[in-house]
């Protein structure tokens, strides 16, 4: 090949890549990361912590507060037409009722994962307080069944009265839980203690 040829050849190359870096348009300098700029994570990356469940809960008091009142509640229905011991026997067994039906309830709705062992087992460790607040009352209205000098009447009462201590004691571990402070605080503390009133105010309306 002579030199006239070799230049043809190079023009002729050199025009081909004019052609195709037109084509194909400038690159722009954004578009391109600079070997200082941080990579960052891809989605699947990120989508691996969704849902992460590393931070600490704190204990819920729901049910405890829920059964306490419901234990005051079945001492104001009973009233007096029962003695202590019969009153301590329904205030377990309501306990027990409400336990498993808010154990059902939980697990019809999926809270704690569908209808498998450990979801139940989990819905029944979940919702024991709705049972156990009924407990502290029931001791109070049979040890007054035992002693001589107590009546039907100061029996209710001192069931009555164990069930509306135990409801502004779980309503107080609620809000410390919660870590309330200020207006809130003081609104909780007081719908707590109305409401202690409210279940007093049941018990002389019924009248039984």
């Amino acid at each position: 090949m002579n030199q006239d040829e070799a230049s043809l050849a190079g023009s002729g190359e050199a025009g081909v890549a004019r052609d195709v870096a037109a084509s194909v348009g400038p690159v722009s300098r954004e578009k391109m990361p600079s070997p200082s700029e941080p990579v960052l994570d891809s989605p699947i990356d990120d989508a691996s912590g969704i849902g992460s469940t590393d931070a600490p809960r704190g204990r819920d008091y729901t049910s405890a507060v829920y059964g306490s009142v419901l234990a005051a509640t079945v001492v104001v229905s009973a009233g007096d037409l029962r003695s202590p011991v019969a009153l301590s026997t329904l205030l377990i067994a309501s306990g027990v009722v409400f336990w498993i039906a808010h154990v059902y309830a939980a697990t019809v709705s999926g809270r704690h994962g569908g209808w498998h062992i450990g979801s139940i087992r989990e819905g029944m460790k979940h919702e024991w307080p709705v049972a156990f607040a009924a407990v502290p009352p029931a001791i109070a209205a049979a040890v007054c069944g035992l002693l001589p000098n107590v009546t039907v009447t100061d029996g209710v009462w001192a069931a009555l009265v164990v069930a509306i201590g135990e409801q502004q004691l779980w309503g107080y571990a609620a809000v410390r839980n919660a870590k309330l402070k200020g207006p809130a605080l003081t609104r909780t503390m007081l719908l707590n203690v109305v409401m202690g009133f409210i279940i007093v105010a049941l018990k002389f309306g019924v009248g039984h």
